[in-house]
């Protein structure tokens, strides 16, 4: 399994870098926490032009999931906002396709 990709969501013009976290990896701010369960998580961050991170190790961290969250069956995703912000910020949401392609390129 990969371990993490960059996706660009053309709906929402914005890069992301999407990880796969696997039992026994590090995550979290500075890498400070443990992944001991078996059930995969996804971990959403947006990116720079360079499709980097936008920052630091785990600066442009947005969102985490468990994999079976994102994959359960579905007709078809139609995307999924990361932080629903509020009436000063927009929301930062990552679009059905891009979403599709990196959750495909994840479990290969």
């Amino acid at each position: 399994m990969c371990t993490q990709t960059k996706v660009f969501c053309a709906e929402y013009q914005q890069d992301w870098i999407v990880r796969l976290i696997t039992k026994g990896q590090k995550y979290g701010r500075d890498w400070c926490l443990t992944h001991n369960e078996n059930q995969p998580l996804i971990e959403f961050y947006m990116a720079d032009q360079n499709v980097k991170r936008a920052t630091s190790k785990t600066r442009g961290f947005v969102s985490r999931y468990y994999l079976e969250t994102l994959t359960e069956k579905n007709d078809a995703h139609l995307g999924l906002c990361l932080y629903g912000g509020n009436t000063y910020e927009a929301s930062i949401c990552i679009g059905g396709e891009a979403l599709e392609k990196a959750l495909a390129t994840l479990q290969n």
